[in-house]
């Protein structure tokens, strides 16, 4: 992805839909996030924790838009996910990150969730599941 964004004064992303059900949702439109995150666009800040006894595992994700300047190394996720694919994931640091190439676009949607060191497994299938809810709005 390249981090110079001057393009994107003549491009917008396209709308989409995610299942955010297990999400509270922070964008830069209601003023809870800010616009640019190391100089990319974010769309969206998303928080989430899975409760267990006696603990909390917290994970963000943050929501923003690059330019692909190339093609990028990335896995489909599954059948279910026509759009949303898996770039990297590292379980011992609780992370993953996603792209999301945009229709008839250099555009791409990148997710980064990050549940820190402590993470379980269930915030990981939270991350899987929410990507895979992903879907391009017609």
């Amino acid at each position: 992805m390249d981090s110079d964004l001057s393009e994107m004064d003549t491009m917008e992303l396209p709308a989409f839909e995610l299942d955010c059900r297990d999400w509270l949702v922070a964008t830069p439109q209601d003023g809870t996030v800010p616009e640019e995150i190391g100089g990319a666009p974010v769309v969206a800040v998303l928080s989430t924790v899975v409760i267990g006894s006696g603990n909390f595992e917290p994970a963000s994700a943050v929501l923003s838009v690059g330019l692909l300047d190339e093609p990028v190394d990335a896995i489909r996720l599954d059948a279910n996910s026509p759009v949303a694919e898996l770039i990297d994931v590292d379980f011992g640091e609780g992370s993953a990150r996603y792209v999301v190439p945009a229709p008839d676009s250099k555009l791409a949607l990148l997710a980064e969730f990050n549940a820190g060191e402590r993470s379980d497994d269930v915030l990981l299938q939270r991350f899987q599941r929410l990507m895979t809810s992903f879907r391009w709005a017609s």
